[in-house]
C-alpha cells in the first residue's frame, strides 16, 4: 500500500509540473538589460561543436544543447549508461534500446556521429557501441547538434554528439571517489550492480593532468516482475558483465600562446553469464513458436560477448599564429566487439542447425587541423574557420561456426572460421571553410562550403551462409571479387541568427550531411559473383532545414522550439532476413522539437522536452509509406520538477513518455516492393510512460546519491524491443528494465 500511496503522489507531483510548464510565464524588468547584456556569454554556454571554433549557443544557426557536468552527475547512478542518460535529456534522440548497443538510437531519422573531444568514434564500420564505451564520470560535458552537419564530414546526418571528457581545474591535486550499487526491485545478490570509481586531477603553472579509472561489475536485470530478462541474442545485453574503464589528459603550456595535449581511453566489457535464452523444448521457437522470453541457466559458450577498445590523441594548439588560432590533433583507435551466437535455422540439409558468432575488428587513424581567423570587413566581425581531415580506417569481421547442444545452451566451436562481409578500407579527404558575418548588430549570416573524397576497396571474399554451406554440401562457391568505390561530395550550409533582444533570438538553417552506407556490412548478404562498383554504393546526402526560436536570461529562464525538415534521395534498409540494402528511393523525415526550464519558487524548477517525428520513403509505386521505429522515434516527451539548495542537497522527478504508433506497421501491410525498394520490416508500437525520482544529499565530505527508476514499476518494452522483433524475431522482443534502486557516496578533496 505504501508503493502505490508513493507512486500515486509522485503521479500528482507530474501532473502538477505539467501544469506549471505551460502556466508560467517570466517578465524581464527593461531595467535590467543592461546587465542582462554584459552576462550574455555567461548566460549561453560556450560550444565548439557546432562550428568547430568557440562560439556561444546564442550566436549557432541552429539547433544546440550543452549538458554540464552537473547534470551528468546526477542521472549517473551505478551501472547507468550514458545512452539511457542521453535519451532523458537530448529531446532529438530516440529512446535508449536497453541493451550493448544504440542501434536505432537516431536523431531526426537519421545517423548520430559521437565524438570524444571531438574525435570521430563513428566509422564506415559501425557496431554502435559508442554511447555505452565511455563511463558517465569521466565526462565533463556534451554538446549535441540536432540536425544534418558538413562540418565533421562523413556520418553527421541527424545529429552530433561530442563528449567532453574531465581535465584538472584549479590549483594543485583534486580527487574524487565514488561508490556505488543498484539492485532490482527483487533484492538478491544476483541482481546487484556494483561500481568504484577514482580520479586524480593535477592543475599546476603550465601543466595540467586528469586521470579517471572506473570498474562495473552488474548481476542480473530484472523485469516488472522481479524476474531476470531473458538475454539479448541480436545485439547482446549488459547483464552479468564486468567492465573497465580509463581515460586520462595531460596538457602543457608551454609557451603563452602554444599549448600540447595528449589523451587517452581503455575500455574492456567482459559479459560472463550462466544464463541462454529459452528455445523451448526441442527448439520449437526456431520452428515458429513464442518464445517465453525466459532466461535458462545452463549457458556454456567459451568466448562470450565483448567490448574491447583503445583510443590515443594529441592535440597542438597555437593561438597566435600571424594572428590566427590553429588547432591541430592526431588520433587512434581500435574496436573490437564480440557478439552473441546466432542459429542459422532452415539450413541444408534439411532440419540441420549450426550457429556462427562474429567479431569486429576495427581500426581508425586520422589527422585535423583547422584555423580561425578573426577578420574585418565594412567595420564588422568576420570570423573564417578552415581546415583540412583526413582519417584510414581498417574493417575487418569474422564469423566463427558452432554446434549446438542442450537445447541451444551450449555451445562447441567446429574450428571453422569465414569472412563476415569483405575486408575493407576506407579514406576520406576532407577540407572545409566556414563564415561567420556580422551583418547589422542584431543580423549575423554564417555560410560554409566542405568537399569530401572518400575511397574503399574491398577484398575478394565467399558470402557467408553460401561458403558455410558450400563447405557443409561439398558444392563450389563463386567469391566476390575485390572492389573498389571512390566518391567525391560537395556539401554546403546557410544560416541566419537574428536577435530579437538580448535573450532572444529566432534561427534558420540549411545544412547537408552525408554518410557512406556501411560498405563491409552491406556487401555481406550480396550473391556470389556481384561486382562492387562505385554506382552501387553510393554515399547517402541528407539536406536538412530547420527553422528555431529560443530564450535564456538572466533568471534562468530556458525556452526553445524548431520545426524541422530532412531529405534524401535514398533509403538504408534492414531488412527481416538480417541484410541489408540501399534503395535508390525518396525519403522524408520532419517534426517539431521543444524545450524548457524555468524556475517557478526559489531553488525550484521545472521543465521538460517534446520531440515529435515523422518519416516516410517513396515505395516502388511512388506512394509515402512510414519508415519503422528503428530509423524513426516514435512521440517522446519528458517533463521534471527539480529542488536544488545552496549545500548541495536536492530532489528531482521525472517522466519520461512514449506514444505508441501503428502507422508504419500497417504501411507495410499495403506498400508496393520491387528489386529496388525492399519489405519495410514494421511492428506495432505500444506506447509507455515511466518515472524516476533523483535524490542527493551532503553527508559528511561527501555526498549521497539515491535514485529509484521506474517508480511505477511499468510492464513495457522499449521501442527498440519492440520494433526488433520484425527484423531479429520474438526472441529479441523483450520486456525492459522493471522498478531499480541505486545508491551512490561521492567524495570530492
Amino acid at each position: 500500500m505504501k508503493v502505490i500511496a508513493l507512486s500515486t503522489s509522485f503521479t500528482l507531483l507530474s501532473l502538477a509540473i505539467s501544469t506549471q510548464l505551460y502556466a508560467q510565464t517570466v517578465e524581464t524588468d527593461s531595467s535590467t538589460q543592461a546587465v542582462a547584456e554584459s552576462q550574455q556569454t555567461q548566460l549561453s554556454p560556450i560550444v565548439v561543436t557546432a562550428t568547430r571554433s568557440a562560439q556561444s549557443i546564442a550566436e549557432i544557426a541552429g539547433t544546440v544543447q550543452s549538458i554540464e557536468q552537473k547534470q551528468i552527475e546526477q542521472q549517473a547512478a551505478a551501472g547507468r549508461k550514458l545512452a539511457d542518460i542521453l535519451a532523458q535529456l537530448v529531446p532529438s534522440l530516440s529512446p535508449s534500446s536497453g541493451t550493448t548497443t544504440n542501434y536505432g538510437q537516431t536523431m531526426r531519422g537519421r545517423q548520430v556521429l559521437v565524438l570524444i573531444d571531438g574525435v570521430a568514434q563513428t566509422g564506415s564500420r559501425d557496431a554502435a557501441r559508442q554511447l555505452n564505451s565511455i563511463s558517465p564520470d569521466s565526462i565533463e560535458k556534451i554538446e549535441v547538434v540536432s540536425g544534418a552537419s558538413s562540418i565533421y564530414g562523413s556520418g553527421a546526418t541527424g545529429g552530433i554528439i561530442n563528449i567532453i571528457t574531465k581535465k584538472g581545474t584549479g590549483d594543485g591535486l583534486a580527487f574524487e571517489s565514488k561508490v556505488g550499487v543498484t539492485s532490482g526491485n527483487n533484492f538478491k545478490t544476483d541482481a546487484l550492480a556494483y561500481e568504484a570509481y577514482q580520479s586524480l586531477a593535477f592543475n599546476q603553472g603550465d601543466w595540467n593532468a586528469f586521470l579517471g579509472a572506473g570498474y562495473t561489475k552488474r548481476g542480473e536485470i530484472q523485469d516488472s516482475h522481479g524476474d531476470r530478462i531473458g538475454p539479448e541474442i541480436a545485439q547482446t545485453d549488459r547483464q552479468d558483465t564486468e567492465t573497465v574503464d580509463v581515460n586520462g589528459r595531460l596538457s602543457w603550456q608551454f609557451t603563452d600562446k602554444q599549448k600540447l595535449s595528449f589523451g587517452a581511453q581503455y575500455y574492456d566489457d567482459q559479459q560472463d553469464t550462466e544464463y541462454g535464452p529459452d528455445y523451448g523444448t526441442n527448439l520449437a521457437v526456431l520452428r515458429g513458436n513464442p518464445p517465453s522470453l525466459k532466461a535458462v541457466k545452463g549457458f556454456e559458450l567459451d568466448e562470450q560477448p565483448f567490448t574491447k577498445r583503445y583510443a590515443v590523441n594529441a592535440q597542438y594548439q597555437n593561438t597566435d599564429l600571424f594572428g590566427q588560432e590553429l588547432n591541430v590533433e592526431t588520433y587512434y583507435r581500435n574496436e573490437k566487439a564480440r557478439f552473441y551466437p546466432t542459429i542459422l535455422r532452415n539450413f541444408i540439409p534439411a532440419g540441420y542447425y549450426l550457429a556462427y558468432q562474429s567479431e569486429s575488428d576495427i581500426d581508425v587513424a586520422g589527422i585535423r587541423a583547422v584555423m580561425t581567423s578573426k577578420l574585418n570587413l565594412v567595420d564588422r566581425a568576420l570570423a573564417l574557420t578552415y581546415g583540412i581531415d583526413y582519417d584510414h580506417e581498417k574493417d575487418q569481421q569474422t564469423t566463427d561456426l558452432y554446434r549446438f547442444s542442450n537445447n541451444g545452451l551450449k555451445y562447441d566451436n567446429t574450428g571453422r572460421s569465414y569472412d563476415f562481409g569483405p575486408d575493407a578500407t576506407i579514406k576520406n579527404l576532407g577540407a572545409f571553410v566556414q563564415g561567420d558575418y556580422d551583418l547589422t548588430d542584431a543580423l549575423n549570416v554564417q555560410a560554409g562550403i566542405r568537399y569530401q573524397r572518400i575511397d574503399s576497396d574491398t577484398s575478394s571474399f565467399k558470402p557467408t551462409v553460401a561458403a558455410i554451406q558450400g563447405d557443409i554440401t561439398g558444392q563450389p562457391v563463386n567469391a566476390v571479387e575485390a572492389g573498389s568505390v571512390k566518391h567525391d561530395k560537395t556539401l554546403f550550409n546557410l544560416g541566419a541568427v537574428y536577435k530579437l533582444n538580448d535573450q532572444q533570438q529566432v534561427f534558420a538553417n540549411f545544412s547537408q550531411g552525408f554518410s557512406l552506407p556501411d560498405i563491409q556490412r552491406v556487401l555481406r548478404d550480396v550473391s556470389a559473383g556481384y561486382l562492387v562498383r562505385s554506382e552501387n554504393v553510393d554515399p547517402i546526402t541528407v539536406n536538412n532545414y530547420e527553422l528555431g526560436w529560443r530564450m535564456q536570461n538572466e533568471h534562468d529562464v530556458n525556452l526553445g522550439l524548431t520545426t524541422f525538415y530532412n531529405t534524401s534521395d535514398k533509403v538504408v534498409q534492414f531488412k527481416a532476413d538480417r541484410s541489408v540494402t540501399v534503395a535508390d528511393t525518396d525519403q522524408r523525415v520532419y517534426g517539431i522539437e521543444a524545450n524548457a526550464s524555468m524556475p517557478i519558487f526559489e531553488q525550484f524548477n521545472i521543465g521538460g522536452t517534446l520531440s515529435y517525428t515523422r518519416g516516410q520513403f517513396k515505395d516502388a509505386a511512388g506512394s509515402w509509406r512510414e519508415l519503422n521505429a528503428l530509423q524513426v522515434s516514435p512521440m517522446k516527451g519528458t517533463v521534471f520538477g527539480e529542488w536544488q539548495d545552496e549545500k548541495g542537497n536536492g530532489l528531482r522527478v521525472q517522466m519520461l513518455a512514449i506514444k505508441g504508433s501503428d502507422k508504419a506497421y500497417e504501411d507495410s501491410l499495403v506498400a508496393k516492393y520491387d528489386n529496388n525498394v525492399r519489405p519495410n520490416a514494421a511492428t506495432k508500437i505500444k506506447g509507455y510512460a515511466i518515472m524516476d525520482v533523483i535524490a542527493n544529499a551532503k553527508a559528511g565530505p561527501g555526498t549521497v546519491g539515491f535514485g529509484v527508476y521506474n517508480v511505477w514499476n511499468t510492464d513495457y518494452k522499449t521501442v527498440f524491443s519492440q520494433a526488433a522483433e520484425a527484423v531479429y524475431g520474438a526472441m529479441s522482443s523483450l520486456p525492459a528494465q522493471g522498478r531499480t534502486y541505486g545508491l551512490s557516496y561521492t567524495v570530492k578533496y
